[in-house]
């Protein structure tokens, strides 16, 4: 009830207990009734009174009546607060670093660090099989993804086939060119690299029948081993002295700006003039592996001896 209805209420009881104290003293002073009146005073003084004192103790005292009921309660209530406060600067104090971290990590679109490629794509398989448009995948030969034995590639392999068929799925590849820059630095032999891009190339056109303007090579030295979906990347970068898949990766999420900043400065090197599509046909790129090699061969030999 609201307060306007309240003291309507209590006027009508007030008003009546005084039609009732009027009729009683007509009747006795002017039709000199003997019993009526007294009821009638009685039943007035019992209804009017009431209701004026009411009405009275809301209009100037229920107010303050409230403030000191609640005053005790609002003071506890406080120092509860306060109380809770200090608790939890005592239990965050020591964490007060990782926390600072963890919003880091959310603002960065940071979703889980891996301590291998291998977990990683375990962990970055339900983005693969939920995307509905478009997967890039960049990587140096792509041997580990087509070819490793272990459950995480295998189920990986077996997910991004079905996709091929769905939804456009685009690979770069380094260039063969390139790729024995790396050779000597990962302990491998030149042409090996090379060797395992043409094998791939193989197994991409011929087995999983991926369209020819879905593969490109770069004709840059690899950085970053990467999955690209519309709302989640893998990152592997590719350190100096060991290869990229037994190194620790990431996934980060979209929204946030290593999202951002891969997609612009990363993935968008598919776009790129030193991305040329790759041939169906193997069959001339591994004539030219010798050639590749011992041009690359040489470029070091000049670099070490101070490009003379």
């Amino acid at each position: 009830m609201g307060r306007g209805s309240q003291k309507l209420a209590y006027l009508l009881i007030i008003a009546l207990g005084f039609v009732l104290l009027c009729m009683g003293a007509y009747a006795r002073f002017v039709e000199k009734v003997s019993w009526l009146p007294e009821m009638t005073i009685a039943a007035g003084v019992a209804i009017a009174a009431p209701g004026l004192l009411s009405f009275l103790y809301r209009k100037y005292l229920l107010d303050e009546v409230k403030l000191e009921l609640q005053q005790p309660a609002q003071q506890f209530k406080d120092e509860a607060i306060r109380i809770v406060s200090s608790a939890m600067d005592e239990v965050t104090a020591p964490y007060r670093t990782e926390i600072a971290l963890l919003e880091a990590s959310k603002q960065a679109g940071l979703v889980g660090v891996y301590i291998s490629r291998a977990e990683a794509i375990k962990a970055f398989i339900p983005c693969i099989e939920n995307e509905e448009h478009e997967i890039t995948i960049i990587a140096s030969s792509l041997k580990g993804l087509l070819t490793e034995c272990e459950q995480e590639y295998e189920y990986a392999r077996e997910v991004l086939k079905r996709k091929v068929k769905k939804i456009k799925i685009r690979f770069l590849l380094t260039h063969p060119l390139i790729a024995d820059l790396r050779a000597k630095q990962e302990n491998r032999g030149m042409q090996d690299i090379g060797t395992e891009i043409a094998a791939s190339l193989d197994l991409l056109f011929n087995v999983w029948e991926v369209p020819k303007d879905a593969v490109k090579l770069y004709l840059g030295t690899p950085t970053c081993f990467g999955i690209k979906a519309s709302n989640a990347m893998l990152l592997n970068t590719y350190p100096y002295m060991k290869e990229a898949f037994a190194s620790p990766c990431i996934i980060v999420k979209k929204p946030g700006y290593f999202y951002e900043h891969f997609q612009s400065s990363h993935f968008n090197a598919w776009s790129s003039s030193i991305a040329v599509l790759a041939p169906v046909s193997t069959e001339a790129l591994r004539k030219n592996l010798e050639p590749f090699s011992k041009s690359a061969q040489l470029f070091m030999q000049q670099a070490e001896n101070g490009g003379k």
